[in-house]
């Protein structure tokens, strides 16, 4: 199955973009956001709005992925049917 890009649903701040690349490449959020910031602090002229105009079309586009269920081992993960 090929990986898609999707907005992160839980690893998120803003819309999950940063979450979803990351994810995505396999790499920490973290890195993803430095790697913003630091562009759009950088004196290039409209790199700054290009960024934000990116980041918005891709929270709009993106479809957000789904919510992955995390067990905890030491739980137990079972359904059961009441009968009256």
């Amino acid at each position: 199955m090929a990986k898609k890009l999707t907005r992160s649903p839980t690893n998120r701040y803003l819309g999950g973009v940063c979450g979803g690349i990351a994810e995505y490449f396999g790499i920490p959020s973290w890195v993803v956001r430095v790697v913003l910031i630091l562009l759009l602090i950088l004196p290039i002229p409209f790199t700054g709005i290009a960024l934000i105009l990116v980041y918005i079309a891709l929270w709009l586009l993106l479809p957000m992925g789904e919510v992955k269920k995390q067990l905890d081992p030491n739980t137990l993960d079972a359904e059961f049917e009441v009968k009256e």
